[in-house]
């Protein structure tokens, strides 16, 4: 006799279950020291005009160009900068 609807259903859940399980034990990053002061800026942002909005919301650099910035040779300091933003 086959196994019914619900059954099928419960085994393919628990089959899930078991898969992200073995994923997020695999995944799981060794405890990384933590930053004891805030990230300080490199300064290569500011020769783009720009403009806090709120402290809150951050910075706007209305003439900036993203794609510029993804391909300058500088793109890790560049993207750095603005994540702190």
């Amino acid at each position: 006799m086959s196994p019914s609807a619900v059954e099928a259903v419960q085994a393919a859940v628990q089959t899930t279950i078991n898969v992200k399980n073995q994923a997020t034990q695999q995944a799981t990053p060794t405890q990384h020291a933590q930053h004891v002061e805030p990230l300080k800026l490199s300064g290569v942002l500011d020769q783009y005009d720009h403009f806090d909005v709120t402290p809150i919301i951050g910075r706007e650099f209305p003439k900036a160009n993203l794609v510029e910035w993804l391909n300058a040779p500088n793109t890790d300091e560049l993207i750095r900068d603005l994540a702190i933003t």
